[in-house]
């Protein structure tokens, strides 16, 4: 126990008055006795020297990063429906059917069903699909 820190019967006192937890008190006492860390670097040469500011820095905190994947993200969202526009209307309603309906995604079977041909000729024109879109996406 250092010079600085309190007794049990300051600590009583404190907890009573502040009408808080004794844990309170000594958690407190214990953080404020902690020694301060500085975030620069800690030696003469910035370049090899340990720097714990540089394990705190964030990307997604970025502006430009954050502007980045924005822009990113519509670009994609107008890429994909480009590359809906440009499938026929079956393989479109396929797409949307088996993937972009959320939770309500209909199964190969209920498909084939619904357009007269195999749960096979669905998963071809699905891929076929899929494949007209990855080009038309990446271009």
């Amino acid at each position: 126990s250092s010079l600085d820190s309190l007794s049990n019967k300051e600590i009583h006192q404190i907890s009573e008055e502040l009408n808080v937890k004794v844990s309170d008190v000594t958690e407190m006492e214990t953080r404020l006795s902690g020694s301060d860390l500085t975030l620069d670097p800690l030696g003469d040469n910035e370049e090899d020297d340990y720097s714990p500011i540089s394990y705190l820095q964030s990307a997604n905190l970025e502006p430009s990063a954050v502007l980045e994947q924005k822009q990113m993200g519509l670009a994609q969202k107008e890429g994909l429906a480009t590359a809906l526009a440009n499938l026929d209307d079956r393989s479109r309603a396929i797409i949307e059917a088996r993937w972009l309906n959320g939770d309500d995604q209909s199964t190969l079977h209920e498909l084939a069903a619904q357009y007269g041909v195999s749960a096979e000729r669905i998963r071809q024109i699905e891929a076929q699909a899929m494949k007209k879109m990855k080009v038309a996406m990446t271009q």
